[in-house]
């Protein structure tokens, strides 16, 4: 259907422009026949509510992994925490994008993804045995990062084991990860909470409309804003964008368990997978992309949806283009790896620009220093 629409998405268009001169709608926006009630309920249903499960699911897992790794600190019990750390990381790029509703009530992304992580207020505050994670101070010294720091920061496996066992505060070392850990899976639970026992999905799709707040506006923008973030911090930052080209390789996400690049990949897929409106199982239900066909969003010679997926597609192929860890890339790679933050660039133009316009959404949401 959608090769159909192309070779005519120019007149109608034409015939759409005409035909609303002189309207008394008090209806403006040019997608209020669009079964938008559907494609709501698909974000809610079968993307975000399951996403944010099997979220909260790996972090239990890490929680559990990581209690096991305090009582007996070992090689084996070491590998598994940070085996389980990594897959409640990954799992954390499907739900960043839902920066709205319960996960805004929690700060989710300032609580779990403020990195670079602050390794000397870690350490104080273990020296110390005293601090309250719930303080601005802490922001960068809890979250992912933070668990990221603990579990690689002295290199080795019997390095880090030995932190917890015969190292100088190990007690203290043992208490702060478990800290760490059980805030993040208290947030975790707290935002799925919100939106499966609490009443937050059901007021998702009933906020009807494209205006600020309503269910599309805050999809648009959570999806803009995660963009914003992908191509800023996970790699303009590190790669020397705001440095004259200097690259900044300590300054990447997951920085000493060197997982950046797959976490980088992963972020990218699943905003595709939120844009087409994509389950978890596959299932290509109602998304953004037949929005913006039902509207007839035109872009150059095709379609505003093709193209923004194909541009996806671009970043994803310039991100498996980058080979070894982020980190090393951002020195060793430079060029590979500001092809992917110029990827990312192109594709935040289209989501950021052509299809709020074409949608009627304003993009409300403000560019900060986390994630």
């Amino acid at each position: 259907m959608k090769d159909l629409k192309r070779y005519s998405v120019m007149a109608l268009a034409c015939l759409a422009l005409l035909s609303s001169c002189g309207s008394d709608s008090e209806d403006s926006s040019p997608d209020n026949d669009y079964d938008r009630q559907a494609m709501v309920a698909n974000y809610a249903d079968n993307l975000i509510m399951p996403a944010y499960g099997n979220f909260k699911d790996k972090v239990e897992a890490m929680a559990t992994a990581a209690d096991a790794f305090v009582a007996s600190p070992t090689a084996e019990s070491l590998a598994a925490a940070r085996t389980a750390y990594q897959q409640a990381y990954l799992a954390w790029q499907d739900v960043s994008v839902y920066e709205f509703g319960p996960a805004d009530e929690q700060m989710l992304r300032t609580n779990l993804n403020t990195y670079p992580t602050a390794t000397s207020q870690i350490e104080s505050n273990i020296s110390s045995g005293t601090y309250d994670l719930q303080l601005t101070a802490n922001y960068a010294a809890k979250g992912f990062p933070a668990l990221d720091y603990l579990l690689y920061g002295a290199g080795t496996e019997a390095a880090v084991v030995e932190q917890y066992t015969s190292g100088t505060n190990a007690a203290n070392r043992k208490k702060y990860l478990q800290d760490v850990t059980n805030l993040v899976q208290q947030r975790a639970e707290a935002v799925y909470n919100g939106w499966t026992s609490g009443d937050y999905a059901a007021t998702f799709m009933k906020a009807q409309g494209t205006a600020v707040g309503s269910a599309v506006g805050n999809l648009v923008n959570g999806l803009n804003s995660d963009i914003d973030v992908t191509k800023r911090y996970k790699v303009g930052l590190p790669a020397g964008k705001s440095t004259s080209g200097t690259a900044l390789p300590d300054k990447v996400e997951a920085y000493y368990s060197q997982t950046s690049l797959e976490l980088l990949k992963q972020s990218i897929q699943a905003e595709k997978a939120i844009f087409m409106g994509m389950t978890p199982s596959g299932a290509n239900g109602p998304g953004l992309d037949d929005y913006l066909d039902h509207v007839q969003a035109p872009y150059e010679n095709g379609m505003l949806s093709d193209a923004i997926e194909a541009q996806f597609d671009a970043a994803l192929a310039a991100a498996n283009a980058v080979q070894g860890p982020l980190s090393e890339a951002v020195t060793t790679q430079q060029p590979a790896v500001l092809k992917v933050y110029d990827e990312l660039q192109k594709l935040i133009v289209l989501t950021k620009t052509d299809m709020p316009a074409a949608l009627g959404v304003t993009i409300s949401y403000t560019d900060n220093d986390g994630d």
